[in-house]
Formats: C-alpha cells, structure tokens, sequence
C-alpha cells in the first residue's frame, strides 16, 4: 500500500472497530460500571504491551523529561476518556453516542489552530455550525428521550479525545509505538484505579461476572483497545489532528447499522438528517484540514 495512504486507511479500520465497540460498550454497562469496565480493559491492555515491550525493547523506556507528558496524555486519552465514554454510552444508546463522538473533527480543529498554527477558515466555520444543527436535530429526534448527564458525558468524551490527539502527536517522533502505547496504557491505569474506587465507592454499582461478558471485555481490549490504539496514534504521528479527527464520522454509520441488525433500533427522521449534516460537515473540514496542512 502506498505509504502517504496508509494512516488514512487505518484510520479508517480503526473507526469502523471502535463503532464496533460502542455496541459492546452498551452491552457491558449493564453488567458493570463504567470505571470497572474501563479498569478491566486497560488492565488487560497494559498487561500485555508490557510483556511484548520487554520481550521486544528490554522493558518500558521513557525519557525522564517526557513522563509527565505521557503520563497526561495515558490519563485522559486512556482512562477519563474512555470512562466518560462508557457512561455516556451506558446513559444514552451506542447510535447516539458514536453520533454525538462525530463532533470530536470540531474540537480538534481548534486545538490543531491553537497548537500548530492552521487556519480556521470561514468555511470551516460553517461546518461547525451546521454541526451544532445537527447535533440539535439528533437531541431533537430521541424517541426515548436523552438523559442530561449522558449527553453531557458525551460532549466531555469529544473534547477529552480531541485533547488526547493533538497532546500526543508530538510524542510520535520520539517513541517507537509500541513503546509509546506501552507506556499511555500503564499512566491509564495508574489514573484509572483510584477513580474506580471512588466511583465505586459513591455509586455502589453491581459488578455482574459472565462468561459473556468476560469474552467481549478480553476481545475488545485486545482488538478494539489495543490494535485500535497502534492503528490511531501511528495516524496521528502522520496525519494532522483535523484530518485525524474527521475520521470519527466512520463511527456512527458502523454503530448505526450494527444497532439496527442487533437492537433493532432505528434512527428517526430528524436524527437522519442530523447525522447527515454532521457528517457533511466534518468531511468537508477533513478535506479542507488536508489541504490546508
């Protein structure tokens, strides 16, 4: 494969793994909270690349001046976000969620302006807007109503995973990606388990073990976390954080139509013409994003 498309072609299987995941993500928060499943995850995760990273590298070696940012960027792209995620997801419904998620190319935009300097257009602008209307138009739509906190919970995941793409395209350069994804793994774990026990501790949440469940939490850390994760940080090290974040919009139309041959949920008109508009909006900055670069 060419090598100026591969980044892009990644970024697109990892999307469409990812849309994938919000079904399992919906599935689980009905057997565990969304701190424990993230735990759960990530534990796996960290386990694993740690083992491969000292077969492979003689153990996890990160620069002494790049800990504390690769330690914010394993916090809030391993363990807020993906936590933040769960619960929106659990409070709202995968569709939704991976819809709401399609706005993540707007946050990056700004990031990518504030950071690196490229411009934010007229155009671009417009895109957002009618982002925002489509946003309204999904909200608008739900037929079993939203409830506050998941869409609040979603917007939060957005912004936390647009954070989580620019801070680390910088560490590309200095890190193989194994051991760059090594060492975001453990810094998500290490923010990750104080936060299950003190979420656990206010909610009291049940913790349902099943053979199931088990299954899809050991799958979805090795297939949706950990292959997901090499496919998307190698992208970032190659793409910029716009064109990077556009790609979300692979999300809601493989969670959409999985939600429909396993839930058998359909979206309602204006949720349709929500999720068009938002998917207009943020291919149009992704091709401007990319000529811009």
């Amino acid at each position: 494969m060419n090598a100026s498309l591969r980044p892009l072609a990644l970024l697109i299987g990892v999307n469409f793994l990812w849309g994938i995941d919000f079904i399992a993500i919906e599935y689980m928060m009905h057997y565990m909270s969304p701190a424990v499943f993230t735990l759960c995850r990530l534990a796996i995760g960290a386990l694993l690349l740690l083992i491969a990273c000292a077969l492979l590298r003689g153990g996890l070696h990160i620069q002494k001046q790049d800990m504390l940012q690769v330690f914010i960027a394993g916090g809030v792209g391993m363990s807020l976000y993906f936590t933040v995620e769960n619960l929106g997801t659990g409070l709202t419904s995968a569709s939704f969620s991976s819809l709401i998620m399609a706005t993540v190319p707007i946050f990056g935009m700004i990031g990518d302006r504030l950071v690196y300097g490229n411009r934010i257009t007229p155009l671009k602008v417009i895109c957002i807007l009618a982002s925002i209307l489509g946003v309204y138009l999904l909200v608008r739509g739900e037929p079993m109503g939203i409830r506050p906190l998941g869409l609040f919970a979603m917007f939060a995941a957005a912004i936390l995973w647009a954070f989580y793409i620019v801070y680390t395209k910088t560490l590309f350069d200095k890190y193989d990606l194994l051991t760059l994804l090594t060492g975001l793994f453990v810094s998500g774990v290490i923010v990750q388990i104080p936060l299950t026990v003190i979420s656990q501790g206010i909610s009291h949440a049940p913790v349902t073990v099943t053979m199931t469940g088990v299954l899809v939490t050991i799958a979805t850390a090795v297939i949706c976390i950990i292959i997901g994760q090499f496919g998307y940080v190698y992208a970032i090290g190659h793409l910029s954080p716009t064109v990077v974040s556009a790609f979300e919009n692979v999300l809601p139309v493989t969670t959409v139509v999985l939600s429909i041959f396993i839930f058998g949920k359909l979206l309602t008109g204006l949720q349709i013409i929500g999720a068009v508009l938002i998917m207009l909006a943020v291919t149009v900055i992704a091709v401007k994003g990319s000529r811009d670069d």
